[in-house]
């Protein structure tokens, strides 16, 4: 009898264990505001960001072509934005999933989806 009473504590002592040992660890992610009074220009804050992450594949042999004098031109006319809907645009959804979502930080993601919120500019 003792021995399963002993038993007993025991079992009980385990699961006790397991639901105090239990933790999650919850982070916050900081929002990432860009000022409205911030101006984006789409020749000196997103043709770097294409620069520095996406032109080794995107340089005339993959679709858009983000080099720097063909960009603007592929994302347009290649139906990469949407003004209306910015969130959806392919652009910004790409960079958002897949292997492309770790190529440009949190700030550079937001500089481009609010770039195509505020009308997608070739400025």
């Amino acid at each position: 009898m003792q021995k399963n009473n002993l038993v007993s504590l025991l079992l009980v002592f385990l699961i006790t264990l397991c639901f105090v040992s239990c933790e999650y660890d919850i982070v916050e992610v900081d929002e990432i505001v860009i000022p409205i009074d911030q101006e984006i220009s789409f020749s000196t804050d997103i043709i770097p960001i294409f620069t520095s992450n996406c032109i080794s594949c995107h340089n005339g042999g993959t679709s858009p072509d983000l080099r720097a004098n063909n960009a603007y031109n592929s994302l347009t006319n290649g139906g990469y934005l949407d003004v209306d809907d910015p969130e959806n645009s392919e652009l910004y959804q790409v960079l958002q999933e897949g292997s492309h979502s770790t190529r440009a930080s949190a700030t550079e993601k937001e500089l481009i989806l609010e770039w195509i919120t505020r009308g997608a500019n070739n400025n």
